[in-house]
């Protein structure tokens, strides 16, 4: 639902939707829409997306995880999950075989698994704080179940309930 900004590609007429209202724009004019508007238009070839974004933020987020040590985590955006999976959906419409596509999806990989180890590290801490403001909304949800698996498994090997 963030906004983005984008270049018009040609001129693009007033439009009204039940929850969206796009103003007439001239071509080459820069505007801000909704993502999930700008990825409708940006299929027609109508629009262009001016966001550097996703992919430098990526590495930038893989670069402080790889400095942050093996069980310590990095901030990363709240949204940073989200956006990447529609970043992918989208270059993959482009064309899977492209090895621009394979190289973002590798390293959105290589951050999912470098942050799961981090994770399942730090929920086997007993006296540890969680580190709940470094999580992704989808990775608080996922450290909460591992968490609760592993004090679960402990307490059947130490001889609990």
């Amino acid at each position: 639902m963030s906004p983005v900004k984008v270049t018009a590609r040609t001129d693009l007429p007033e439009a009204k939707l039940s929850t969206f209202s796009l103003e007439g724009q001239k071509e080459g004019e820069v505007f801000e829409l909704p993502r999930w508007v700008a990825e409708v238009l940006e299929e027609n070839a109508l629009i262009e997306k001016s966001e550097e974004g996703v992919e430098s933020e990526l590495f930038r987020a893989l670069q402080r995880e790889k400095l942050q040590g093996p069980s310590r985590l990095s901030q990363l955006s709240n949204d940073i999950y989200l956006r990447l999976r529609r970043h992918l959906m989208m270059m993959k419409k482009k064309g899977i075989n492209d090895s621009h596509y394979e190289k973002v999806k590798v390293n959105t990989e290589d951050l999912i698994t470098m942050r799961l180890v981090k994770m399942v590290t730090l929920a086997g801490y007993t006296s540890q704080p969680e580190p709940t403001s470094l999580l992704s909304p989808e990775e608080r949800l996922l450290f909460k179940e591992i968490k609760t698996l592993i004090n679960q498994w402990r307490s059947l090997v130490m001889g609990g309930d």
